[in-house]
């Protein structure tokens, strides 16, 4: 998918609470969901997100414990 509407109000409402590092991870996730139009793999999920500390991998965690489902080793997002 080259394009999805960003409804700025709805993203700014669902993740005004997150931390720099949880939004960056939920931004990168959503990103990857959109552009292979398929869940997010289990096993992959660190790497389509770039987070490469400890700190971005607890974020990463975060944001795929509240906005995502795990399904048969795939996140998958209500919204994507």
């Amino acid at each position: 998918m080259n394009y999805f509407e960003d409804h700025i109000g709805d993203y700014a409402a669902a993740t005004a609470h997150l931390t720099w590092d949880e939004d960056m991870a939920y931004t990168r996730l959503i990103r990857a969901y959109y552009h292979t139009e398929k869940p997010i793999p289990k096993d992959k999920a660190y790497r389509l997100a770039r987070a490469d500390t400890a700190a971005r991998k607890k974020a990463v965690d975060a944001v795929l414990d509240e906005f995502f489902t795990l399904v048969d080793d795939h996140y998958n997002q209500k919204r994507c």
